[in-house]
């Protein structure tokens, strides 16, 4: 009897597991790929791409200090990502401008974020980059 209830348990803890997993890879895009390559007080550059989409260009938004800045399509010509391996076709990259931003002079840190679809009618920001990029203001 006392074997019963265990194998249950853990039978119902792989489950919770297995429903835990698929919602977080449901809400959280592991296989968003993309870098910021550039970062200065003029522009902010890089490029995103969804594998699993690979003709639809990404939404993305700019983040500095924690504040929303812009918004844009990534769907920019960067033929050095079909070069690399990183894309099949060159389409991929973004340049936020910024130099009408007033950034205070010091080190400011910035994100750019993929905006994709999750469950229902929600809407998920993923990170690019694992850590947000430092930028330094004379």
């Amino acid at each position: 009897m006392l074997n019963a209830v265990l194998l249950k348990t853990l039978l119902e803890i792989i489950f919770v597991c297995v429903i835990v997993t698929l919602a977080a890879m449901a809400n959280f895009h592991p296989f968003l790929r993309g870098a910021i390559d550039i970062a200065d007080e003029k522009r902010i550059a890089g490029w995103a791409r969804d594998p699993t989409s690979p003709d639809e260009a990404v939404q993305v938004q700019l983040f500095i200090d924690g504040d929303f800045i812009a918004s844009m399509r990534a769907n920019e010509q960067r033929p050095d990502l079909v070069m690399a391996g990183a894309a099949r076709r060159p389409d991929h990259g973004f340049t936020f401008w910024i130099d009408s931003v007033r950034l205070s002079p010091g080190r400011h840190f910035v994100q750019v974020y993929s905006i994709r679809a999750a469950l229902g009618r929600n809407m998920v920001m993923v990170p690019i980059e694992k850590q947000p990029v430092s930028l330094e203001v004379r």
